[in-house]
């Protein structure tokens, strides 16, 4: 036991008395995947020392499980609330297979006097302390953020659905209107006007020719507003033949007056389409926006990362127009276990990075595959590269390559924490021909 502890880190300048009386009352435990070691809440009656795995600290905020951390191969566990003589503040549980050093609260009062365990604990607790400040701080603002999007999300969904419902009865109403128009014509003798079948995609050039065709038409009718009605006339199908044959029989104003009362059915039935076409947009962006926030849903959960990359894709479509977006997602891809929210929050800055180094245009593959019990996911772009000595800080706090004022040098430092909290790892490679982001997260088995 005290060769064991003599080769971890934290207890490497511990004279050889002191270790042999704490490993006399110390014994090593081997732990599951998943096997609860502290329970938040409960008594503190002992530290632990990570031998060999991970363990996952997390703690609970109401029904969410807020993970704040990790603790690997060599640091401890639960010395705070031994210090403090208090409960313990979190959970505790084995991320894999584990193995921990048992430290009852006897041979922990023996290490506190040695003043090099003392000073390296003082350490430990503070920055332990610190992190989880800071952390509890951004999740209680996310929360606060998610309840106010979700609320929006549900007063936006509102409208958007009464824009569709009025649209769909617009539609039939003027289905109605068209259709007693036409009784109306066959009462009183006049023109059958029979709608057109929807126009056949012409091309640029036909289109602007059938438009030029359409508009002179309607000026010599004598049509208000030749012009605009034109194009709407073009989309909808109708050709100078039909409407030759729908004002045949009349002459004067009342020729006029029916050309001009086609134009405006064909304009109508165009503003109905667009308005259809902005509705169902508006519920997709909604759709696509509490998909990629992960609204009411735990933080911690089975995702399908790809999911969260495409609904990435739609929101940043307005920075992508000029870049050829290549997809490569398998259909037998896992599942990770990640907090969806932040996961979104690494596609969002590398697809948005990328975006940025190519707005002249270029190429950006995005690919995933299962590799090992690992999935990796590929973020590339044909932009200028990063230069060799600026690749080893490009994860640092507040390094960024950006010019002054256009970046906080915060996104890819996040992207880094974020892939790391979730038991990944993320490396990046960089020529003159374009940069690649490796981002490799554990698969769910």
């Amino acid at each position: 036991m005290s060769d064991t502890l003599r080769v971890l880190p934290y207890f490497s300048d511990v004279s050889d008395d002191l270790l042999e009386r704490v490993a006399a009352h110390s014994e090593e435990r081997d732990l599951a995947d998943g096997a609860v070691l502290i329970e938040e809440g409960s008594d503190s009656d002992e530290m632990y020392v990570v031998v060999s795995g991970e363990l996952v600290v997390t703690k609970q905020a109401g029904e969410r499980s807020i993970e704040l951390g990790r603790i690997g191969s060599g640091d401890v566990v639960g010395e705070i609330a031994l210090l403090d003589d208090a409960p313990r503040n979190a959970t505790v549980a084995a991320k894999g297979p584990t193995r921990v050093i048992y430290v009852p609260a006897s041979a922990f009062e023996s290490l506190l006097s040695d003043p090099h365990v003392v000073r390296r604990m003082f350490r430990t607790v503070t920055s332990r302390l610190r992190s989880i400040e800071e952390t509890l701080r951004h999740e209680e603002r996310m929360s606060a953020l998610g309840r106010m999007a979700a609320q929006l999300m549900h007063e936006l969904n509102n409208p958007a659905a009464a824009v569709a419902r009025s649209t769909k009865e617009l539609a039939r109403l003027q289905g109605e209107m068209s259709a007693e128009a036409r009784a109306l014509g066959a009462a009183f003798g006049g023109p059958e006007v029979s709608k057109p079948h929807q126009g056949e995609g012409l091309g640029p050039l036909e289109r602007s020719d059938a438009e030029q065709a359409v508009a002179r038409w309607l000026e010599e009718a004598g049509v208000r507003e030749p012009w605009d009605l034109a194009p709407a006339l073009a989309d909808t199908g109708w050709t100078l033949d039909m409407l030759e044959a729908a004002v045949t029989g009349t002459s004067g104003e009342v020729k006029t007056s029916l050309a001009r009362w086609i134009g405006l059915g064909a304009a109508t039935e165009m503003m109905l389409d667009e308005l259809a076409i902005g509705a169902r947009r508006i519920s997709e962006l909604i759709r696509v926006v509490k998909e990629y926030s992960f609204l009411d849903r735990a933080p911690i959960q089975e995702i399908d990362p790809t999911a969260g990359i495409e609904d990435t894709l739609i929101l940043l479509k307005h920075k992508l127009v000029n870049i050829d977006v290549q997809l490569d997602f398998p259909d037998d891809l896992p599942s990770v276990e990640a907090a969806g929210r932040d996961l979104n929050q690494v596609w969002t800055n590398l697809i948005d990075n990328a975006a940025d180094v190519m707005q002249e245009g270029g190429v950006l593959d995005i690919s995933a595959k299962k590799e090992g019990d690992h999935v990796v996911v590929r973020v590339a772009d044909t932009g200028p590269g990063i230069p060799d000595d600026r690749l080893p800080r490009i994860f640092d706090p507040f390094f960024t390559t950006k010019e002054p004022g256009q970046g906080t040098g915060l996104g890819l430092h996040t992207v880094h924490n974020i892939v790391h909290r979730s038991g990944g790892e993320i490396k990046v490679e960089s020529t003159t021909s374009g940069t690649t982001f490796e981002v490799r997260l554990p698969a769910v088995p």
